[in-house]
């Protein structure tokens, strides 16, 4: 046996990385951390009547203790001996280097040994008799806190036996407060374990980390507007509902209560949830003009890296390093979306833990409330308990809140009295006039009024489905040909691939966009479905408008003459099916039959010719929703299997993990859509992708999400292909050529019950 003491003590790694100097590394990271988090400290000493450094710090010490032992440490220094063979015939090189040249020599004794150093490392911090919450932390730091190595425990069973025993006392309590409360303590040490650990070895690796921040915020302007003022002087309250039309500034006011919060210590960092990704993506560059640090995560957000990448901005490893501290919520300011946030409480992930320990120390707002259907917001409501639990500040905003959802938000414990709004704004100023409310059954109905918007040169048409955006789109190149105008059109929908998406953001705002109608150049005709009712900031002085419920239809109004105070021209369409009204996808889909929702009925109704205040949008806001929040039994369930799951997977992580890019589980879902598949624009260059990474940047440029009842509609327009992530099989749809375009993007249904989506 080689004798591992000549090396001057125990190795951490094969690199030749002493434990010693590894353990003061991740110490020196957890101080660091540290710094960056006293909100997170004071609140623990609150809770726990710990103090979270001194027992990070101990942790720290004993969560590699167990690589000491003689079968660990002999095969490891068998890998440092075959590493610096390697390394002689091959100078100027590192670890990194040998493991990427040589992948199955680097490491091999170790891995030939079996020998897990977390569990010894755990049996010591065990005699050590630390507390349990020290030694879940320490037994969590690499993943194995979990019932799927649950066989890997089988030569530790008093300590498994321990852990599980810990954890069905809590689950058995049923009591949410001791929950939260238990998880607040053992989080804070798991996650921010893992972290110190991975940032000290990626340093000792010479691998970019992302610089530690701490939130700054400097207000731009030189005078504060109303809504702005509003929200500092009531920052004191745990949460506000604050209703505020669109342009009002709600982003800077969001920065500024969270500077409130973050001042007086009650919290580290922000996190504003948005509806979708696209409305993340427009707030997030929104909020980095203003603030340095500004994360941004949800399941496409790589594609801004990527292209960052691309374009020499950043390195891969600082793109990536950035995007892992958006997913923690690490970053000073992240936006995400609403469903990254409840996925979170499902625990199914280890960094689950992390994510909810960051979020226990955050100021959150939650923006475009009015934007989820009752399934979300029975999960939402849940959602807003816990924060309660752990003291969480909340700042939900809207332009389109009605005073019916008070009782909605009283529902989660908070205690909030009304929903704040701007009297200084003068409501009574007409916005905005509706000429005609006409129903329709074929887009042709619509010449004249789409000829209206060529001879204007700006307007806005919203379609309630992708389809018939495409076919508005396809009509209006006809007539723009007929009349022979220069007035460019541009369709905007979810049908399109992430950089396409890109694209067509770019030019709606340079046609549309604020500085276009400053510099008087303003000219175009957009085709948008619902995802251009909140990301995109344009403008136009004349909309034709699918019939819509009312807070959707004052989201589309919003773009109407946005940045003046001229009156902007509204034509409302109502879709129609033989005579009767079409309302998809605003109602239920039972039986090859549409049924309408009540609140668009009830819009239907209130909605008449002529001109519009804001007061007259919210009488009608008001008397649609006039009932509250409905939340259907289907939503309610949902929401109970949420809670089980955050109850049950507290502290070991189920045997079924999810994905990092998932928003769903097997038995629970964030938002009530059904089961999708992806299909691919075009084949890769390779059918072989040595990382998985390779893979995601191939997925995120070519590929769109289709719901599986709509993939029949894809027969004899897909091939399967047979490709290779590392040695993992897998067979993928591709779209054969021709049936995607940049232009119109994938057209998929000629059948009308289908266009919902």
């Amino acid at each position: 046996m080689t004798n591992h003491l000549s090396y001057n003590g125990s190795l951490a790694k094969p690199s030749g990385i002493t434990l010693a100097q590894h353990t003061a590394d991740v110490m020196a990271e957890a101080s660091c951390l540290c710094q960056i988090i006293p909100s997170s400290i004071a609140k623990y000493q609150n809770i726990v009547h710990k103090s979270l450094p001194d027992r990070l710090k101990l942790v720290a010490e004993y969560h590699d203790k167990g690589k000491k032992c003689f079968q660990w440490q002999d095969a490891c220094v068998k890998d440092h001996q075959a590493y610096i063979q390697w390394k002689r015939k091959h100078p100027n090189t590192d670890f990194s280097d040998y493991s990427k040249s040589c992948p199955n020599e680097a490491g091999k004794y170790l891995r030939k040994s079996g020998v897990r150093h977390e569990f010894h490392s755990l049996a010591e911090a065990y005699k050590a008799k630390m507390p349990n919450s020290l030694l879940a932390a320490i037994a969590a730091h690499h993943a194995k806190l979990s019932y799927d190595a649950e066989e890997r425990w089988n030569n530790f069973p008093v300590l498994w036996k321990l852990l599980k025993g810990l954890s069905y006392g809590v689950i058995e309590t049923e009591n949410l407060e001791k929950n939260c409360k238990q998880l607040f303590e053992y989080n804070g040490l798991r996650g921010l374990l893992q972290l110190a650990d991975h940032r000290a070895s990626a340093q000792e690796e010479r691998e970019y980390t992302a610089v530690l921040r701490e939130f700054s915020y400097i207000f731009p302007f030189s005078q504060k507007r109303g809504i702005q003022k509003l929200v500092e002087c009531e920052y004191d309250k745990d949460m506000l509902l604050v209703r505020a039309p669109t342009g009002a500034g709600k982003t800077d006011a969001a920065l500024l209560w969270a500077s409130k919060q973050i001042g007086a210590c009650k919290a580290d960092r922000l996190v504003i949830a948005m509806p979708t990704r696209f409305t993340a993506n427009a707030l997030a560059i929104n909020v980095s003009e203003s603030l340095s640090g500004t994360g941004i995560y949800h399941s496409s957000a790589w594609f801004s890296k990527y292209q960052e990448i691309k374009d020499e901005i950043v390195s891969s490893e600082e793109a990536l390093s950035e995007h892992k501290m958006a997913r923690l919520l690490v970053a000073p300011v992240t936006v995400t979306t609403i469903d990254h946030l409840l996925m979170s409480l499902t625990q199914t992930r280890e960094d689950h833990h992390l994510i909810n320990f960051n979020l226990a120390n955050s100021c959150v707002v939650i923006d475009e409330a009015d934007f989820y259907d009752d399934f979300t917001l029975a999960n939402i409501q849940f959602f807003l308990r816990v924060l309660k639990i752990w003291n969480v500040p909340v700042l939900v905003m809207s332009a389109s809140i009605p005073d019916s959802a008070l009782s909605f938000y009283k529902e989660t414990g908070y205690n909030v009295e009304s929903i704040l709004e701007d009297d200084t704004i003068d409501k009574s100023i007409e916005k905005f006039e509706i000429k005609q409310i006409i129903p329709y059954d074929e887009i042709d109905e619509l010449d004249t009024l789409l000829r209206e918007c060529f001879r204007r040169g700006n307007a806005i048409i919203y379609m309630n489905t992708v389809d018939k955006a495409i076919d508005v789109y396809n009509f209006a190149k006809r007539i723009k040909e007929e009349e022979q105008t220069d007035v460019p059109i541009f369709l905007y929908h979810s049908r399109f691939t992430e950089p396409d998406k890109a694209a067509k953001e770019t030019q709606l705002i340079n046609a549309l966009g604020k500085e276009a109608w400053k510099n008087g150049t303003a000219t175009g005709i957009a085709i948008l479905t619902q995802i251009g009712e909140i990301s995109i900031n344009i403008s136009a002085d004349y909309m034709i408008s699918d019939l819509c419920p009312i807070d959707r239809l004052m989201q589309r109004v919003g773009r109407l003459c946005r940045f003046d105070n001229r009156k902007g021209e509204l034509h409302v369409i109502i879709p129609q099916k033989q005579g009767a009204l079409y309302p998809a996808p605003y109602g239920c889909f039972c039986n090859k039959t549409w049924t309408a929702s009540i609140t668009l009925s009830k819009t239907l109704k209130y909605l008449h010719n002529g001109s519009y205040t804001e007061d007259d949008l919210l009488k009608a806001l008001n008397s649609v929703y006039d009932t509250g929040i409905l939340i259907s039994d289907k939503a309610k369930t949902n929401a109970k299997i949420l809670q089980d799951m955050f109850t049950c997977n507290w502290l070991i992580n189920p045997k079924e993990n999810s994905n990092e890019d998932e928003n769903d589980t097997n038995l629970w879902k964030s938002r009530d859509i059904g089961p999708q598949d992806i299909v691919f624009t075009q084949s890769p260059d390779s059918s072989i992708f040595t990382h998985y990474s390779d893979f995601m940047n191939y997925r995120l440029q070519n590929s769109l999400a289709i719901p599986l009842y709509l993939f029949g509609k894809l027969q004899n327009k897909v091939d399967i292909k047979t490709i290779y992530i590392a040695n993992d099989m897998r067979k993928i749809y591709v779209l054969r050529e021709g049936f995607y375009n940049k232009e119109i993007g994938l057209k998929l249904s000629e059948n009308i019950e289908d266009k919902f989506l």
